[in-house]
């Protein structure tokens, strides 16, 4: 699990310091990154973090200051249309699958904070963990408009293959 932190954060590093693609594109613009908070009570500690979620109608709650899961753990993310608009599905990889499938397990009631980096920065959403995961296969309406969505979708997706590359 380390090492696959370690590795985003090399991805990361590597991708936001100069990874350009084209003339006067600032790095964000070709790739993203994504981490999942787990909620929990404000204990604080360095531990605990305050986020935000729905710009709208600010929701503020804390997780844990550590993600559970992060770009080095999807395989796949989409774009899907649903009733009413669309949503953004993220088809986690083997090591993904099994995280997520614990903590879905173990944390009913408890909120996940999507964090992603990509233009800008922000929670896209905090569903609440009702259901056991055990497809690796997580499906939520996101807090941007569907150009960011297409640009978060382009962006994982380059980000994910840059570390199937890279192993």
């Amino acid at each position: 699990m380390f090492k696959h932190y370690l590795l985003a954060l090399a991805i990361a590093a590597g991708l936001g310091l100069g990874c350009k693609t084209g003339k006067n594109k600032k790095p964000g613009e070709n790739y993203a990154l994504i981490n999942i908070y787990l909620e929990q009570n404000n204990d604080g500690t360095k531990f605990s973090k305050r986020v935000s979620v729905y710009r709208a109608d600010p929701d503020i709650f804390y997780v844990n200051s550590k993600p559970f899961l992060d770009t080095a753990d999807l395989e796949r993310v989409s774009l899907m249309n649903v009733i009413g608009g669309f949503a953004l599905q993220f088809q986690f990889n083997r090591h993904g699958t099994a995280v997520l499938e614990s903590y879905t397990t173990s944390s009913k009631g408890k909120r996940m904070a999507i964090f992603c980096q990509f233009t800008d920065s922000r929670v896209l959403a905090a569903p609440m963990i009702t259901t056991r995961k055990t497809t690796g296969i997580l499906r939520f309406t996101p807090d941007c408009t569907r150009e960011e969505a297409e640009k978060i979708v382009t962006g994982l997706t380059t980000a994910i293959k840059e570390i199937e590359k890279n192993n």
